[in-house]
């Protein structure tokens, strides 16, 4: 009569260990269709709802751009300036701002144009 309740007792402590395992499939893809969504989608908060729609709390970065540019056919040649306005609608402080300016990949003293691919061991340029 006692190892049925130790059974039993042992069967409750386990049961839930043994239910929190995920299921691995080991033969061909499988893809379950009632996973829970935690790994695929984050979940839903006052930014962002379940659905995936912009909350309550959502916000977007605003920047402006000012460009000016001139284009001087006869001498080839294409000037100008940019002002760029940038607005944090973010609740937090932004520490720093990442702007990329590219260079001009097409100008005789580009990094580019200075620069060929190394030559392979058979002697061929792989491009």
């Amino acid at each position: 009569m006692r190892l049925p309740i130790l059974f039993i007792i042992a069967l409750l402590t386990l049961a839930p260990m043994v239910e929190a395992q995920a299921i691995r499939q080991t033969k061909g893809s499988f893809d379950d269709k009632f996973r829970q969504l935690d790994d695929a989608w984050p979940t839903p908060n006052e930014t962002r709802l379940a659905s995936g729609a912009p909350g309550p709390d959502y916000w977007q970065q605003d920047v402006d751009y000012a460009i000016k540019v001139t284009l001087d056919e006869t001498a080839r040649r294409i000037s100008g300036s940019e002002t760029v306005t940038y607005k944090n609608n973010s609740p937090d402080s932004l520490r720093y701002l990442w702007l990329q300016l590219d260079a001009n990949m097409f100008h005789p003293k580009s990094n580019r144009a200075l620069s060929k691919p190394a030559p392979s061991l058979n002697g061929s340029v792989p491009f």
